[in-house]
């Protein structure tokens, strides 16, 4: 979950003094439901949180209900009329690599 080295790095960088508490919310999260495991979804939440500890708090929420749209919010983007959208980051790869060669 957040062992991975992007992961844990993006945490201390976006969140500071307040990085700690996040490693504990999501550990809290992910003992709660196996897709709450998945480094895909952490990374997805840490974006869509923006470096606002509340803004992760309700994205680990929504994660419980339907993890699928914490993926879409994060992943894609409306990219024409109507619900027409384009992927334009994966977060199966690193924070880093995650804007690199996206396919839908």
């Amino acid at each position: 979950m957040t062992n991975t080295q992007d992961i844990q790095a993006r945490i201390k960088t976006d969140f500071g003094a307040q990085a700690e508490e996040v490693f504990n919310l999501i550990s809290t999260a992910a003992s709660g439901g196996r897709h709450l495991n998945d480094p895909r979804l952490i990374r997805c939440i840490i974006f869509l949180a923006d470096k606002n500890i509340e803004k992760l708090k309700v994205c680990l929420e929504s994660a419980k209900t339907d993890p699928r749209d914490i993926i879409m919010w994060a992943e894609y983007i409306q990219s024409g009329p109507g619900d027409q959208t384009k992927r334009v980051r994966d977060f199966s790869k690193t924070f880093e690599l995650s804007e690199t060669d996206v396919r839908e």
